[in-house]
């Protein structure tokens, strides 16, 4: 009995089943968010070319799109991955300084 799963290399197979797990505890975080603290979560992950989506609330007004977050006050806090690098090396940014 041959199996297609054989087609990837393993350490593909790892990567693209490492990627599923991870997804996976991300959108259930965001869930819980939802249901512990009533957060209005959407999540886009985008990976080779592929979407997926999280939304906790089913409504054509949500999410906003970015030019009404603009208008909102107090003004949304937006993170990139330099945030999260610097603030691992122990670097404080002008960011986290007004944010926190």
């Amino acid at each position: 009995m041959c199996s297609k799963q054989r087609s990837l290399p393993r350490s593909k197979r790892a990567t693209n089943e490492n990627f599923r797990k991870q997804k996976e505890t991300f959108l259930q975080k965001a869930n819980r968010l939802k249901r512990d603290y009533d957060a209005d979560c959407y999540i886009l992950i985008r990976r080779n070319g592929r979407f997926y989506t999280y939304t906790s609330i089913d409504q054509p007004s949500w999410p906003p799109n970015p030019q009404d977050l603009e208008k909102f006050y107090p003004a949304p806090v937006k993170k990139t991955p330099a945030h999260f690098n610097q603030v691992k090396e122990g670097r404080p940014t002008k960011a986290n300084s007004i944010l926190h």
